[in-house]
Order: C-alpha cells, then sequence, then structure tokens
C-alpha cells in the first residue's frame, strides 16, 4: 500500500465500497430510491469506482492483482447469487460487466488517475498548511 498520511480511513472507505458491493449483491431487492438505471450500468460503475478507488491506494504495479480479485469478486458474487438467494439470479452477462467496470477503472488509472489519493492528501496537506499560516 501507498504511504499516505490517512492511508488508513482510505482503506476503512474502499472496505466500506467492498462490502456494500457484496450487500447490494446478496440482499433480496436492490432498492431503487424511484431512479430507473440500468442494472449493467449498476454493475458496471459499482466495479468501476471500487477499481479505481484502490488503485489510489496501491502501486501500479498490484493494479493488475487488484483488478484479478475485483473480477474473480464479481463472478463469485453472480454465483452466490444463483446458490444463495430466490430472489436474485446468476448473470453472466452482469459478472462481464462488472469485469468491464474494472477493466475500464485499470486502464484509466494508468493514464493518471490512480494517483488521486496523493493529489487529495496533497490538497488536504496545504490547505491545512494555509490556515495555520493564516
Amino acid at each position: 500500500m501507498l504511504s499516505l498520511p490517512h492511508a488508513r480511513v482510505w482503506l476503512i472507505l474502499g472496505w466500506v465500497l467492498i462490502a456494500a458491493i457484496v450487500v447490494g449483491s446478496l440482499i433480496p431487492q436492490v432498492p431503487t430510491f424511484g431512479i430507473g438505471i440500468s442494472d449493467k450500468v449498476e454493475h458496471f460503475t459499482s466495479y468501476f469506482v471500487l477499481m479505481l478507488w484502490f488503485s489510489g491506494l496501491y502501486e501500479r504495479r498490484q493494479h493488475w492483482l487488484l483488478a484479478l480479485a475485483f473480477f474473480l469478486m464479481g463472478a463469485a458474487l453472480e454465483l452466490l447469487q444463483g446458490a444463495l438467494t430466490t430472489t436474485r439470479e446468476m448473470d453472466i452477462d452482469d459478472a462481464l460487466t462488472n469485469g468491464a467496470g474494472v477493466m475500464a477503472a485499470f486502464l484509466v488509472a494508468r493514464f493518471g488517475l490512480s494517483a488521486w489519493a496523493r493529489r487529495v492528501e496533497d490538497l488536504w496537506t496545504r490547505g491545512r498548511r494555509s490556515r495555520e499560516g493564516s
């Protein structure tokens, strides 16, 4: 993991994202809050955000391991939907959409967005220094 001043906070928030995806995948019915979004958009976005989040916390050379882990997590959750729930179905298209989200974030991270955590930390530090110096 990268050496960041608030690394523990970022990591905890990342695990909250993982937990939300696991719970959202296995609860009987996902609440829609009156918003009609395609489940494929939800799958893609969830795994895109997850991969991009963790790519900001780990060295670039570890990103392929993250991508593999999140792809396998998505596939496993699809299998568990078929095995553990009566209201949800295993869907290979959902698993592929999860993987597409992971791959898209992997590529975006390669083009510079993986440094998001360092940039946020720098802004935090600069903002704190300017407030203390005033």
